[in-house]
């Protein structure tokens, strides 16, 4: 494959190497238009030059690929928060403001609030611009809320909490990927919902799919099988029932309920097969191809335009011209100029795990499927449709695997057979939800039809449940770093090269990629083995102490309640500590480096052994003491206050260590307290 004769594949990665760049270095506006022009001048001067030669110079190419990194990094420029002057950001936050805009995303709520991406509009009585992660408490109406409502209310806009205890999914970074900066949390009773006549398309696919679900719910289906139902058609997550996700991901088919390519691929082959008799009329391929595009956009507004969503739709409508009108289409280069296309209208995208995964699990597909079909070949027609099946979910599991294991630290080993056993059952789920949804729709009473369509739910839930029932198969809590994620995306690169131009080379290469990540993998291996840390972890009502040594983990806490099987813990085990002891916390603990931590607890004893130094103290369990004589017979270097204490009682400590000036550290402020041995 000559990248001359695919001059998309070649564009693609130097103007994503363009967008990389342009966020690690932030250039003014000017600069970056005249350093623009003078590269497209350049690269003008340089095409006509080449046009005048028989052979394309090694001067032309080189032009030709700065100016592709050039323009990633200039359209990064003109859409960085920095240079929208507009932005909340450049505003005076640091009080009430009065806010002014419109709910934008529903968001997963959770036990006290209902949460939604909200987007302002107007800022202190100015014109304003930016999105801001919006928290209600919950209140009897707050069903009321919709995507489209214009709010105005009076709060102040705080930063989003960080992750106060080590290796902690770390929230605030994801929705900074997503350009959220900012938390607002209010009540009901506080905000005006404006009068707002505006009919935007996004409000109206919000009410449409709102009313489909209503539908669903009065023609007798279960709670469980209309969220699902709404999971694969409609894109809505927020109401499936965590263990049923849960399933879901231990199996290895989550990717099903995010409606993605895999879906619009199958909704198109649908679309094309029943507009088939268009063909035979006098451009009817015309009206075939137009009409089957539309309804695949259609789709993508009434799931709210997803990333993995408008990827898909963006590439089958380059594809879906090759596939109707007889022409050979190659599907890397759709691949490729649907993500041209996507990137240079919003850049940001490049974080969105969504849009990574989905572009890679398709290209793990283009890339290895023809390799190892040429390799065999099954005359049995069923035996080569299965084949297909499980060939398929291998090669897009080839193209995710790094990524995955990265971000999620887990890898299913019965990925094959669940994938094998539940994609052709979504053909036939997908087909049959949406005649579900017609039919609901025009309120058809068939019983008999919803009660089918409910069976096939359910057999397809147990199916699920039974392949993630076997959790000595599903592989958790994998220690897995960037370097690891680059240097095997590397050799599988090497490997899909090697087998498919076997050049001696290319050999090489994959050995030596191997090497490297074997490498990295061993040291750093030791590097976190070698790691001897003590940990005061942040918990409301509880007090957690962690000591790791290597792989060993010993938590002392003072509840008599496990927690082995806490996700707080479960984060620790990641990082290579499998061996996990609890013990009820002392109140002395020595420390290797010498040093010692004295905990003063409820009881508020605080007496030391003589000829013994107390280095640290930790506070816990509000203990009822004077801490100005504390710190004048111990004398310690530094004062621990862990989530356990009253708000009262910690705001008077503080007062009292920055009298005596000793440092004070209060865990729900700045996170889990950590001594390095």
């Amino acid at each position: 494959m000559k990248l001359m004769n695919h001059p998309i594949l070649f564009i693609t990665p130097l103007l994503i190497l363009g967008i990389i760049l342009g966020f690690q270095f932030l250039m003014p506006l000017k600069l970056t238009a005249i350093c623009l022009c003078s590269i497209l001048v350049i690269f003008c001067a340089s095409y006509f030059y080449n046009k005048s030669h028989l052979f394309p110079t090694l001067f032309h190419t080189i032009i030709t690929g700065l100016s592709f990194v050039s323009l990633g990094f200039g359209i990064v420029q003109f859409q960085r928060l920095e240079h929208q002057p507009q932005h909340y950001l450049h505003f005076n936050l640091a009080e009430e403001v009065l806010v002014k805009g419109t709910i934008s995303e529903k968001l997963k709520p959770n036990r006290y609030y209902a949460n939604y991406i909200f987007k302002i509009e107007n800022l202190k009585q100015h014109k304003a611009e930016g999105k801001v992660l919006f928290s209600m408490e919950k209140d009897s109406t707050e069903e009321n809320l919709d995507i489209g409502d214009q709010l105005i209310f009076k709060e102040k806009l705080n930063d989003v909490y960080a992750p106060l205890n080590p290796y902690q999914f770390n929230y605030q970074e994801y929705l900074k990927k997503r350009r959220v900066f900012k938390q607002i949390k209010t009540e009901y009773t506080s905000v005006e919902i404006v009068e707002n006549n505006s009919s935007s398309l996004k409000k109206k696919a919000a009410g449409f799919r709102q009313k489909i679900i209503q539908n669903l719910n009065k023609c007798g289906l279960s709670q469980n099988q209309v969220a699902l139902t709404s999971a694969l058609l409609l894109g809505q997550k927020k109401e499936l029932d965590a263990e049923i996700y849960n399933d879901f991901t231990s199996a290895g088919v989550v990717h099903i309920l995010a409606v993605s390519g895999l879906h619009v691929g199958i909704i198109l082959m649908i679309l094309n097969f029943v507009l088939n008799p268009l063909e035979q009329v006098k451009g009817g391929k015309y009206f075939k191809y137009v009409l089957s595009v539309s309804c695949i956009w259609l789709f993508a507004l009434l799931v709210g335009f997803s990333p993995s969503v408008i990827r898909a739709a963006t590439m089958f409508t380059f594809l879906n011209a090759g596939l109707i009108f007889k022409r050979k289409a190659s599907t890397i280069n759709m691949l490729c100029l649907s993500a041209l296309v996507i990137l240079m209208y919003d850049t940001y995208l490049i974080f969105s795990v969504g849009f990574q995964m989905s572009y890679l699990a398709v290209l793990g597909i283009i890339s290895f499927q023809p390799l190892v079909k040429r390799k065999f070949y099954i005359q049995n027609w069923l035996g080569r449709k299965l084949f297909d099946v499980l060939l398929v979910s291998f090669c897009a599991q080839v193209g995710v695997l790094p990524l995955s294991i990265f971000y999620f630290h887990q890898f299913p080993g019965l990925f094959l057979l669940a994938n094998l056993l539940i994609i052709p059952w979504l053909f036939i789920l997908l087909g049959f939800g949406i005649v579900i949804i017609i039919a609901s729709f025009i309120q058809l009473e068939v019983p008999l039809l919803y009660e089918l369509y409910g069976s096939t739910l359910n057999f397809l839930l147990f199916i699920i449940h039974q392949v993630a029932s076997y959790e000595n198969l599903i592989f958790r809590n994998i220690y897995f770093t960037k370097e690891m994620m680059l240097s095997l995306y590397v050799a599988i690169l090497f490997i899909f090269f090697f087998f498919n131009y076997k050049k001696k080379p290319l050999m090489f290469g994959l050995l030596i990629s191997v090497l490297i990540f074997q490498s990295i993998y061993i040291y750093d291996f030791y590097e976190i083995h070698q790691q001897e840390k003590l940990f005061v972890l942040h918990k409301s009502r509880k007090s957690i102490i962690v000591d790791k040594t290597g792989r060993q983990l010993k938590v002392f806490t003072n509840q008599n309640t496990s927690l082995k099987k806490s996700h707080l813990l479960e984060n620790f085990k990641t990082e290579l500590a499998s061996e996990l002891d609890t013990f009820q916390l002392r109140n002395f603990h020595k420390i290797p480096n010498h040093k010692n931590l004295l905990v003063i607890d409820s009881l508020g004893i605080w007496q030391l052994p003589k000829g013994i130094q107390a280095d640290y103290v930790l506070l816990s369990n509000s203990p009822k003491i004077n801490l100005e004589k504390v710190l004048q017979e111990i004398k310690p270097q530094q004062v621990i206050v862990d989530g356990n204490n009253y708000f009262s009682y910690v705001e008077r400590w503080k007062n009292t260590c920055r009298k005596k000036k000793v440092p004070f550290h209060y865990t729900r402020e700045k996170g889990a307290f950590v001594i390095d041995y």
